[in-house]
């Protein structure tokens, strides 16, 4: 079963960097690997950074 994470835009700290984050994001094909070496598709999706495992 994939795991799925949701980080929410506000619990960011900073508004520059959110609105950086959202930026990169809309025009860019994301992942992110752990160090574990688990690779998450990471896409935005309501106002809120969506981590989904197993892409």
């Amino acid at each position: 079963m994939a795991e799925t994470y949701i980080i929410r835009m506000g619990a960011i700290p900073s508004r520059k960097l959110r609105k950086t984050v959202k930026v990169f994001i809309k025009e860019e094909d994301v992942s992110l690997v752990d160090d574990d070496g688990h690779e998450f598709g990471v896409s935005l999706e309501k106002n809120r950074l969506i981590l989904k495992a197993g892409v």
